[in-house]
């Protein structure tokens, strides 16, 4: 179920408060397919702390991914086709950015 910005900021913030909230340590990003981004593309594993959400629109998605960027996390705040879902997640030794 698509979220808001505001919300979709508010769970980020609270989940990444809960797990170290230094935003150098996380790695934010769009897809369209967020758990094949992040298990495939980069090498995220069980365990590992991360979630996604669903935007309402790409470019929601986008800016809450650009919010987070310009807090110093790594990622890629571009918007992208079809590219709804926002994910984060604590950057670890075995994750490719």
């Amino acid at each position: 179920m698509a979220k808001s910005k505001s919300e979709i900021l508010n769970d980020f913030q609270e989940f990444m408060g809960r797990h170290g909230a230094n935003y150098r340590d996380w790695y934010v990003g769009t897809s369209a397919d967020p758990k094949q981004q992040m298990f495939g593309a980069h090498k995220f594993k069980n365990g590992d702390k991360g979630l996604f959400r669903q935007a309402l629109s790409e470019l929601q998605a986008a800016e809450v991914a650009e919010f987070f960027t310009g807090l110093g996390a790594k990622g890629n705040a571009t918007p992208t086709r079809n590219a709804e879902f926002v994910y984060a997640y604590k950057r670890a030794s075995h994750t490719k950015p």
